[in-house]
């Protein structure tokens, strides 16, 4: 098993991974602010096609038990879901220019509660 494998199904999001898979909301954060839009879109592309499927495929096992695969595929939703506002929006760029110094822009630290199941 290699570092960049998804549940099967999900094969041809593998090259995504390494990039975009990302498990925290800094660096998905980080990535949105030093990507270009090019880059965004590509990526924006071939997740949104499949986002249905992937939210499908998640919701069959509770997160306390996903799997490595599944935590990458769940990491590429979450990043999907946090940079996807710039091409929804239509921006010609990552950011509104002028409109706040993104590099300033601090994070606190990450819950560390219990993850808690529903019926």
């Amino acid at each position: 098993m290699t570092a960049t494998k998804l549940p099967d199904g999900f094969a041809e999001l593998e090259p995504f991974v390494a990039n975009w898979a990302i498990d925290n909301e800094r660096d998905r954060y980080l990535k949105l602010h030093r990507s270009t839009i090019e880059d965004l879109k590509t990526f924006y592309d071939a997740v949104f096609a499949r986002i249905d499927e992937i939210i499908d495929r998640l919701n069959q096992t509770p997160l306390a038990s996903f799997s490595d695969e599944e935590k990458r595929l769940m990491n590429l939703a979450m990043t999907f879901a946090e940079t996807a506002h710039p091409i929804d929006l239509k921006w010609k760029d990552v950011d509104f220019n002028d409109a706040y110094t993104w590099e300033k822009f601090q994070f606190q630290g990450v819950s560390t509660a219990p993850i808690k199941e529903t019926a």
